[in-house]
Formats: structure tokens, C-alpha cells, sequence
């Protein structure tokens, strides 16, 4: 019985060839565009699952309140040591300090083998293998490998990129140096982590080493009013601890640390854990690296487009095959009167309809598979299609359950009910017009464009947020500027170096500084101003520069002066929201007021513009730009002077200012950034959002007319006499057009409507994310419906016009 089942399903597929490529096409689509980004989130929700006791661990994270509200994923440095002294319920705890660095390997009496600099080192305290125990050790020991000074341990990729293929025990003793000074010896070796992960770490230098190097003024160990990304801390609680305990500890610890600020202002810290399986999705604390983490809120509405791609493909599935399934009454009734039973027919329906869809499931993996090939500039890494993953069978396999029973049950039940004496006569469906599938099809019609025009309105808003973002003013120039790290050891050689580039023409501004205007790592201080009695007090963004950095960037005065050359903190600039959380209602008001700085008293001597210090995500916060000594120094700002010219002339200018540095850096590689891409890189998510939108909605749009054009012509083939025998009697080609769109254009006039008050719900909701959210205006919807209207009208039409201009006298011969 099943091979009659599936020979009688092949013959099926043969004799309606359009509708059975149409069908396999389209759910083929659906599936595969279904099934990538179903990739997509997977991928990112398996992020550091290796950790057998990840649910115990927990990131500890400042959060900011009263004048300055806002998050950091660092902590003050003393903090780790007094949670150590004091808590309980706390099985392990480590601090660490991200840092990068210029590596170099002595080689015996040669040259030293030179690396370019590596962002993949911490410092780190020696609980961190026990916090995080999912190393696995090659070569020395978690108890012993970080317990002294100048100690490192690699990962195994990382000593076979210093080393090559020296087995790790013989790698024990060996000297590396970073950044020409910090000597240290590789006391241990690790495996690498399963990926993906977010721990990239591959250097772990002792913690113990900061207090004996130049690294203990960089560091701030001892100061609670000093807050960096760079610095953080993470608990492991004892079995059967709940994070509510450590959370109280925490308040009262917090109690005491603000107890010092409580007479002079409002504001206050706090100190808040991070479970280390949200760390991943913690938007605004980003990762170590400064990479923005994954967006919750983005993962589930990909996961919801996945949902309706598949929703759409199922649909113009299900309405071909029940559009179909109403030509085949005869059969039924044949069947019938020779005996078929009901249970028998309702088998046939759905066996026909799990090869349709099998056919489509595995045309589906092809898709796929090259999709992520031709997509992969905006698809991470890691995105695989393996066919090892029993997650992907599992997934195809309930495709093909749950799509064959919706698409074959409606037909199955319906046409195996049918009374065979009105099958054999054709009058099993009279007046079909107003029957239940007709009505079942238009509303799956509009069901889908509802959805298509959904996801258009959200592509053009998410295109238009990251226009605005990536377009609007920053408040510094970014036009032809450019920056590169210069090595931390090697201060006085930064101000040749400024000599020298000074030389050059193509060189029209030049600034030594610790950071640009805009980038991913925050540094901030409390910092404290008296107003008569009362003090006030703020968490502000620091900016050190020499006198030349608000030129470079043109950061326009609002008042004041510029800062005076000098080799320590001896004056502020502070930009425009800062002086109105002062109280001050004009930027002149604020010039001469004095700010307690680390127990300084330094004057305000100008008043800045307003710029942004990170992504539009974040409103401006109170920002202090400061001269401060050469050491701080380690990032060169230039402004070129390539406007009109070739790309041959651009690249001269920069093997120019590449061979200036390697005459100031011999050993060092010369890497430089455009300020343009440090700006696009805080949109990195969107941007991958947007392309992934775009491809979706085209999806959308593409299965959404392959299900239109499909039932387009099973109406044209039903009316044919009816067309034929309007010709006769004078219908034009534009009265038949109009006759057989005017319906569908209803239905998609019908599914705007519908659609709309969901796409402005949905749009809002992502626009709360950022500070600086651009209007949805009324012609976003307008646009959408009238693209969506004209692709319904240019599918609808070419049917339409084809079925017109057939020759009636064929039509009218047709049974």
C-alpha cells in the first residue's frame, strides 16, 4: 500500500510540474533561510556552556547612581581583596586586569623573534584556574604557575606561535618578553577552550608581577575612586549558595565604601553580579575586549523572523496543495466506489504531501549550506551547517512532521469526506467561492503579506537608525584621521616620533593622547566639586591629551581657554553636560571653579562642546579632558592631508608615516586605524541585523510572490471558460487584468492594515535601545505598503495578462 501511496504521489508531482516546483522551491527557501538563523542563534546561546559550574559564577559590575547613572564592567582593584577578607558563601574569586602588549622571544644569542602586539593578555590573580576550571593543564600546576612574580601561563596555540612544536614540559624555564621590559617565564600550559567562548585569553601573566613593574601606576590598585573596564572580578559560590547572599554582603559592603561620599553629594556606587551564562547577552557592559555582547532583544525577534520565513514557506505550501487538492474530487470519488476507505485517502494526502515535503527539506540543506557561504561577511564565524549536530535532525525532522500534517491534513480530511455520487458530478465543491478553502487561502494570503510587509517596515527603520547613527555628528571631525598605539616603554621616544611625523607635509594635525574621543574602553573617576556646604559628586569620563587634542578633533570652546602644556594634571576642560550637572545654566559660569581630583584641586579652565564618547546606544555623560605626563600617552592621532587624492598618492602618504615610525619603533609593527572605523565597529550588531533583515525580508517577499503567482494561475486555469466566453462578448485585456487582480489586491490592501499598528509596536520597542532613536514618520509605513502593493500587482498581473491575451476560441473547448 505505501508503494502505491508513493507511486501514486510521484505521478501526482509529474503531471503538475509548475505547482510541484513551485511548492518545492518555496518551502525549499523557507527552511534553509528558516534553518540559518536558527544557526545564527544557536551559535550565540552556546557561548562558554563548558563550564561545569557556570550557573555558580558570577562577574561583579559597577553600577552608578545619582548625578552620573550608568554601568561598568569593571570594579575598583581594592575591592577583590576586601570580598576575599570579608564575605562568605564564596568558594573561589579572582581579579585581572585585560592588557596588550608587543611580545618578544629571546633566541639565544640572535635576533629575538618579534610578535605584532597581542590584546589577547591578563593579568591575572592566581584563583583564576579556579574560578575558571575548565582548563585542562598540559605542563605545570593551577596551585603553583601564577603564585609569584613574573610568572606566565600560555595556552597550547599560543606556545606553538611563540614556540612552534616544543612540547609543553620542555616549555617551562623559557623568557618572554612584553613590551621590551616586563621579562617573565612561562611557568605552566594550558589547553585552549572549547569555542566558542568569550574568554580569548591566551597570555596569563601573575597578578603579583603589577606591584613590582611600571605596571603598578597604570593599575590603581589601591583606589576605590578609580574605575576601569580593564579591571575585573568574578566570584565562584560555594555549593548551595544563593547569589541573594552575596548580593546583601555586597549592599553592605557598598554602604561603607559610600559612607565617605555620603556628605558630599548624591551619587554613589554599586556593586551588582552578572551570572556568567547572561554575560554573553549583557548588551551594556560589553565583553573584555570591548566588543559589544550579543543583544537578547535582537536574538529573539531573529528567532521570531526565523519563525514567520517558515510560517510564510508553509503557508504558500499549504495553499497550493489545498488549491490543488480541489481538482482531484474525481479521483476521490473513483476511489471511493472501487473501495478506498476514508483512513486510506486521508493516508495517500498525507503521504503525497511528506514527499513534497521531504523533496524540500533536503533541497533545503544545499541552500543553506551555500547561504552561509555567500552571506558570510554578516554571519559570525562559527556558523556551521553540521550534519553531526543531532540539533539540525531534529530541527528538519519536525519541519517535515509539522509541515506535512498542516499542509496535507486540510485536504486529507476534507476531500476524504466527500460524498462520491457529488464527487463523480463535480458538485463536491459548488460554489467554491465561499467555500471554507477559499476562504482558508485568502486568509493565509493575508496572514503572510501581513508578515512580509512587518518585516519591510523593520528593514527600512533599522536601515535608517544606522545611517543616522553611522552619519550623525559626533562632535569631533573624524574626516582623514587616523590612530595608532605606540609601546608603553618607550615614552620619550613618542616625542621624536612627534618630531618627525611633524616633518612631514601630508601631516596636517597631530596629537599624543591615551585615547581618541569615541572608543570601547571607559576610564573614569569620581570626582567632587564644592558648592558652598554641599559637595557634589560624579563619575566622569577622562580624556588625556597634550594641548593640541580638541584641534586634531576640533572639539569646539563653548568658554574659556585652551589647556596649557603640562606634564601632569594641572587643569580641566569639561564638556557641556558636565557644567549643567554642576548647576551652571551658562559654560562660562563654570570657568574658575575648582574640581577635587584624587585629593587635587584642579581649576576649570574651558568649557567643550558636547561630544560622544561611545555608541548612540548611551547619552553623553560628564566628560574632563586633562594634560598629563608623555608615559600616559600612548596613542598618536593625524589628521592627513589626502583630500583629492588617488588611491597611489594615499598609499604613499601612509608608507611615508609607516616608515617614520619603524625608524623611531625598529622592532615594533606599524598598524594604524581609521577614526571612521572605530565609530562604524560600535554598530557592529546592527549592521549585521540590518543585512540579515534585508535578506530576510527579501525572503519574505520572494516566497510571499512564489505563493501569489502559484494561486494567480490555479484562478486563471478554474476561470478559463468564464475568461474565454468574456472575450467573446467584448472584455478587454484590461477589464480580464482587473478581474482576476482586483481580489488579491484587496487581500494585500487588507493585510497593510493589519500589518502596520504591529510594525509601529515592533519598531518602538527596538528603538528604546538607543539614546538618540530617529522618528518613525508615516511614510515608513506608506513606502512599505505601496512596495508591497506594487510587487502583489506585478505578480498578480503577469499571470493575469497572459491568461487575457489566450485565445478564447481554446478556452471555450476546455472540459
Amino acid at each position: 500500500m505505501l508503494r502505491n501511496y508513493l507511486t501514486t504521489a510521484l505521478r501526482n508531482l509529474w503531471r503538475n510540474k509548475l505547482y510541484s516546483v513551485l511548492n518545492i522551491v518555496g518551502l525549499a527557501i523557507g527552511i534553509s533561510a528558516c534553518l540559518v538563523i536558527c544557526l545564527i542563534v544557536s551559535y550565540e546561546f552556546s557561548f562558554d556552556t563548558y563550564h561545569a559550574d557556570r550557573d555558580r559564577i558570577f562577574r561583579v559590575y559597577s553600577q552608578f547612581t545619582g548625578s552620573f547613572e550608568g554601568t561598568n564592567s569593571g570594579v575598583p582593584m581594592p575591592l577583590p581583596a576586601a570580598v576575599r577578607s570579608r564575605f562568605t558563601g564564596i568558594e573561589a574569586s579572582t581579579g585581572f586586569f585585560t592588557y596588550w602588549a608587543k611580545v618578544q622571544i629571546p633566541e639565544g644569542k640572535g635576533r629575538p623573534k618579534v610578535f605584532e602586539p597581542q590584546n589577547d593578555l591578563l593579568l591575572a590573580e592566581p584563583q583564576y584556574f579556579e574560578v575558571f576550571a575548565a582548563y585542562r593543564w598540559l605542563a605545570g600546576s593551577p596551585a603553583a604557575s601564577l603564585s609569584a612574580p613574573f610568572q606566565v601561563v600560555l595556552t597550547e596555540s599560543k606556545a606553538r606561535t611563540y614556540f612552534g612544536s616544543t612540547e609543553p614540559a620542555k616549555l617551562l624555564g623559557r623568557q618572554i618578553h612584553y613590551n621590551d621590559s616586563l621579562v617573565v617565564t612561562v611557568s605552566g600550559i594550558v589547553k585552549d577552550l572549547p569555542k566558542p567562548t568569550d574568554f580569548h585569553f591566551n597570555d596569563f601573566i601573575s597578578f603579583s608581577t603589577i606591584q613590582q613593574t611600571w605596571l603598578k601606576q597604570e593599575t590603581n590598585l589601591a583606589d576605590w575612586d578609580n574605575t576601569n573596564s580593564a579591571g575585573q572580578f568574578f566570584v565562584k559560590l560555594a555549593p548551595g549558595t544563593r547569589a541573594e547572599k552575596i548580593t546583601s554582603q555586597l549592599r553592605s559592603l557598598v554602604r561603607e565604601v559610600n559612607e565617605r561620599f555620603r556628605d558630599k553629594g548624591a551619587g554613589s556606587v554599586d556593586f551588582r553580579l552578572q551570572p556568567l551564562p547572561e554575560m554573553h547577552f549583557g548588551y551594556q557592559l560589553y565583553i573584555f575586549d570591548g566588543s559589544r555582547a550579543a543583544h537578547l532583544p535582537t536574538l529573539r525577534a531573529l528567532g521570531l523572523v526565523a519563525l514567520l520565513l517558515l510560517l510564510i514557506a508553509a503557508i504558500n505550501f499549504i495553499n497550493l496543495i489545498t488549491a490543488q487538492a480541489v481538482r482531484r474530487a474525481k479521483e476521490v470519488g473513483v476511489r471511493k466506489v472501487l473501495g478506498g476507505t476514508r483512513r486510506e485517502l486521508i493516508r495517500q494526502f498525507l503521504s503525497e504531501t511528506t514527499v513534497l515535503t521531504t523533496f524540500a527539506t533536503l533541497l533545503s540543506l544545499l541552500l543553506a549550506a551555500f547561504a552561509i557561504r555567500f552571506f558570510r561577511e554578516f554571519i559570525p564565524a562559527g556558523v556551521a551547517l553540521r550534519l553531526t549536530d543531532p540539533l539540525t535532525w531534529v530541527f528538519l525532522l519536525l519541519t517535515i512532521g509539522l509541515v506535512s500534517l498542516l499542509s496535507g491534513s486540510y485536504p486529507a480530511f476534507v476531500l476524504s469526506s466527500y460524498a462520491p455520487v457529488l464527487a463523480l458530478k463535480n458538485q463536491a465543491h459548488a460554489s467554491s467561492g465561499k467555500t471554507r478553502t477559499t476562504y482558508l487561502r485568502r486568509g493565509l494570503i493575508v496572514f503572510q503579506f501581513a508578515i512580509a510587509q512587518v518585516l519591510i517596515v523593520g528593514t527600512l527603520m533599522v536601515g535608517r537608525q544606522i545611517d543616522f547613527m553611522l552619519n550623525k555628528e559626533m562632535g569631533f571631525a573624524r574626516d582623514e584621521i587616523i590612530g595608532f598605539s605606540t609601546p608603553r616603554q618607550l615614552p620619550n621616544k613618542r616625542l621624536l616620533l612627534r618630531q618627525e611625523l611633524a616633518k612631514l607635509p601630508e601631516v596636517a594635525q597631530m596629537s599624543l593622547h591615551f585615547q581618541p574621543p569615541a572608543s570601547n574602553a571607559v576610564s573614569s573617576s569620581i570626582l567632587y566639586y564644592h558648592r558652598g556646604k554641599e559637595v557634589l559628586e560624579h563619575n566622569v569620563h577622562r580624556k588625556f591629551g597634550d594641548t593640541a587634542y580638541i584641534h586634531l578633533y576640533r572639539i569646539p570652546l563653548l568658554a574659556g581657554r585652551n589647556l596649557l602644556p603640562s606634564d601632569s594634571v594641572r587643569e580641566f576642560l569639561i564638556n557641556e553636560t558636565y557644567a549643567r550637572q554642576l548647576g551652571f545654566g551658562q559654560p562660562d559660569q563654570a570657568l574658575g571653579k575648582v574640581l577635587d581630583y584624587n585629593g587635587k584641586m584642579i581649576p576649570i579652565v574651558g568649557v567643550m562642546k558636547d561630544f560622544h564618547v561611545r555608541s548612540l546606544h548611551e547619552a553623553i555623560p560628564p566628560v574632563v579632558v586633562a594634560c598629563d605626563a608623555v608615559e600616559a600617552y600612548r596613542y598618536v592621532g593625524l589628521q592627513l592631508a589626502t583630500r583629492g587624492k588617488g588611491a597611489e598618492e594615499v598609499a604613499a602618504i601612509f608608507s611615508k608615516i609607516g616608515g617614520v615610525y619603524k625608524e623611531v619603533y625598529a622592532n615594533d609593527q606599524f598598524e594604524y586605524t581609521f577614526l571612521d572605523t572605530i565609530v562604524a565597529n560600535f554598530y557592529q550588531t546592527e549592521q549585521r541585523m540590518a543585512k540579515l533583515m534585508k535578506t530576510a525580508t527579501g525572503v519574505a517577499i520572494l516566497l510571499s510572490c512564489l505563493g501569489l503567482f502559484g494561486l494567480v494561475t490555479y484562478t486563471a486555469e478554474q476561470r478559463t471558460k468564464e475568461i474565454g466566453i468574456r472575450k467573446v462578448l467584448g472584455a478587454t485585456v484590461t477589464h480580464i487584468v482587473s478581474l482576476l487582480s482586483k481580489d488579491f489586491v484587496k487581500l494585500v490592501l487588507l493585510a497593510n492594515v493589519i500589518a502596520w499598528p504591529l510594525a509601529w509596536w515592533a519598531v518602538n520597542q527596538w528603538l528604546r535601545n538607543f539614546a538618540y532613536p530617529v522618528g518613525v514618520g508615516w511614510w515608513i509605513f506608506a513606502a512599505a505598503g505601496g512596495a508591497a502593493l506594487l510587487i502583489a500587482l506585478l505578480t498578480v498581473s503577469f499571470q493575469a495578462i497572459k491568461a487575457a491575451l489566450a485565445n478564447p476560441v481554446k478556452s471555450l473547448r476546455t472540459e
